[in-house]
Parts: C-alpha cells; structure tokens; sequence
C-alpha cells in the first residue's frame, strides 16, 4: 500500500512481473553513460534494500519466496555492475575526445554518494606517464613500464556498498548443505554396512579411522621436503568485516578511437563489450618490478581502528584472500593506505568484527524529561546514544 501511494514509477519488489519488467527494459538500453548509470543506481539499491527488509519477515513469506527475493537481488546487483561495465565501454569509444592538454591522455572522476567512478587512459602510450593521482578522490597508481606502453585503461570504481561479500555467504550456504547432505549419506552407508557385517556402526568408523590415518602418514613420509603447497590464505567473514565499500580495480583493454575525417567523425564498432587488458606480473623479468602499486584515499564516514587488512576477491572461490597483495603503507592521519598488487583486482579493507569486544562498561542515566543519554564503554572507543 505505502508503494502504491508513493507512485514514483518504481517496480513493486513482491511483484515479479513488475521487476522482470524493470530489469528487461534496463538491459535493452546500451547506450547509456555512467551519470545515467547513477541515476537509475539509487532506484536498484533502493529495490535490493526493500527486497533484504522482506526476507527480514521469514514468517510471513514462504521458501518459494524467499529463494524469490534472494534470486532477484543477485540480478538486480549483477545487471548494475554490468551497467557500469557498458557505460564505461560507451566512454572508453570516445576518450581521444577528452584528452588532457598537459600529457595527452584522458583521466576524469565523476562520483556521488554511492560510487566514485575514476577512469584513466593512456592514448600517447609515454613511459614516463606510468603514474597518476585522481585528484577530486584522492585515489592514484603507479604502473609497470610494460603497461605505460600499452593501449591501456585503468578504471577504479569505488561503490560504498558492498555487493560481494554476500556471494561468500551464499556460497558458504552451498557448501554447508552439500557437506550435510555428504555427511547423512555417510553415515547411512556405515549403517548399511554394518547390518551386513552384523557388527556395530561404532567399530566400522574405528577401522575407517585407522585407514585414513595409515594412508595420510604414508602420504607425508612419501612427500618430498619443500613439495607441499602453502595453504591459500583465505578471509573468513565471520571473523573479519569488509570496511568502507569496495574498490573494483581493472586494467582494461583500449576500444578503436574515433577518427575526424573532413566533417565526419567515423570509429570501428566492436561487437566484443569491455575486454580486460590481459596482464600478468609473471612474465616479467622482475616481478617484483612488474607489480601495480595503488593508492586508496580512506572515506571519511569509517574509522579504523588497527591497521585495515587489504585482501582481493577471488571470483573462482567466491571468497576474499590475502595473499597477492604486499607492501602495504597505512598513513592514519593522511587516512590512506598503499599496497602493490601482482595483477588488477577487486579490494576490500577489512578489519576485526570483535576488536571493541568486549564491551567495558555502559551507563544509561535521564537528561530530561522522557529523555536519556545510553553510554557504552568499548575497546577503542565511547558511544553515546541519545534516546528521546
């Protein structure tokens, strides 16, 4: 009822008519630029806030709607990612346009309160223009000499709402259920066996155990020093809290520019979308040369309190991992941070869910009437919260 008195045109997010409706028609239309991109955000971010209130009430919907809601929020977050994607591509077409005067190449910031939207692109292909710093963000990179001399784009998006982490939990979710599903199936073929057997299930595990246990030992005599592989260091969720959004990092691959011919403007159409640029510090001769230093400028409404962990997405596991990423500079009261990346990534910082636990003390007293002032004493710090 609330959606029907507001008629701003919006889709109601319990009708599935209405979003496949809404989402169809988005995707039709190509040829948008990243400001339109923006305007029609804040209606999809209002849709995934309103579709996350609904599966809040899980007595009052059924399971076929709530994997419902949950389907349409990841479409609803996959189609604006894929937006910014398409209206980059549409930008990238005609950056020779917008080159700046002083080194020849294109650069420019466009934010609002959702994303800071900074795209850098090397039309001269000079070495000594391998670094830049986007002023209106504060966000910056210094590239290997490979790629200065690339057609090259550098795009680094910063959306304040994290739509990533949540591909952890759902795959989490999977996982459980598969290990669950494995677990019941094991123990009813022990059952099974041990029926035939005519023995106790509780003697079938112990020989099971006593197996497993040979062959790993056999297994670790046999390695060889030095053959074990590092285990990869994967972010759990549970204990460490993406801080400050998301920072999608990519090099990308530089589209035919237009040309002026007498009074036409004519450019070749590739029917490919937006490409990466294929990079890969390995095949460097010095690695450690060859890797993107990046500079992230903290936002202003987080607070860190330790150093915040700098971890990459990995898309293949659906998880956030540590590991390929190094030297990293926190300057707090400069509030930015500088790490070096082997290849181009999607970063989070991250930090302790727990670091202000546990709580020291709390303190409820009245500063009027029908008013009061809730106290708490944490680790790192004191919130106060007016109650009227």
């Amino acid at each position: 009822w609330e959606h029907y008195l507001s008629c701003d045109g919006t889709p109601d997010p319990t009708v599935p008519q209405e979003i496949n409706t809404f989402m169809s028609l988005w995707c039709e239309n190509q040829d948008e630029d990243i400001q339109l991109v923006m305007e029609k955000e804040e209606v999809v971010l209002n849709l995934i806030e309103k579709l996350e209130f609904l599966l809040l009430e899980a007595d009052e919907i059924t399971e076929k709607q709530r994997d419902q809601y949950q389907e349409f929020i990841l479409q609803l977050q996959d189609l604006l990612h894929q937006k910014y994607n398409e209206a980059t591509q549409n930008l990238l077409k005609v950056a020779s346009m917008y080159e700046d005067s002083e080194t020849g190449n294109m650069h420019t910031v466009i934010k609002d309160k959702n994303i800071t939207f900074c795209i850098w692109v090397n039309l001269k292909k000079k070495a000594r223009f391998k670094n830049h710093v986007f002023q209106k963000a504060g966000h910056g990179f210094d590239l290997p000499k490979s790629l200065a001399l690339s057609s090259v784009a550098v795009r680094l998006l910063h959306t304040r709402y994290d739509h990533v982490s949540p591909l952890w939990n759902a795959a989490s979710l999977k996982e459980n259920s598969n290990n669950t599903g494995d677990i019941k199936e094991t123990e009813e073929e022990t059952e099974k066996n041990s029926d035939i057997l005519d023995v106790p299930a509780q003697g079938i595990w112990l020989f099971f155990t006593c197996s497993t246990t040979k062959v790993l030992r056999l297994r670790i005599l046999c390695e060889e020093p030095g053959g074990r592989e590092e285990a990869p260091k994967v972010v759990d969720l549970q204990q460490l809290v993406p801080m400050g959004g998301v920072y999608h990092i990519d090099a990308l691959q530089l589209p035919p520019q237009a040309q002026d011919v007498g009074d036409w403007s004519m450019v070749e159409l590739l029917d490919v979308g937006l490409e990466v640029y294929p990079y890969s510090p390995g095949e460097a001769e010095d690695s450690t040369q060859a890797e993107v230093e990046i500079t992230l400028s903290l936002p202003d409404n987080v607070i860190y309190f330790q150093v915040p962990m700098v971890a990459r997405w990995d898309a293949a596991g659906q998880q956030w991992r540590t590991d390929g990423i190094s030297n990293i500079t926190y300057k707090a009261e400069e509030k930015s941070i500088t790490f070096r990346m082997g290849a181009f990534y999607t970063v989070a910082l991250l930090q302790d869910a727990h670091l202000n636990l546990p709580y020291q003390a709390w303190e409820l007293h009245p500063t009027g009437v029908d008013e009061g002032l809730f106290t708490i004493t944490a680790v790192f710090a004191t919130i106060q919260i007016q109650i009227k």
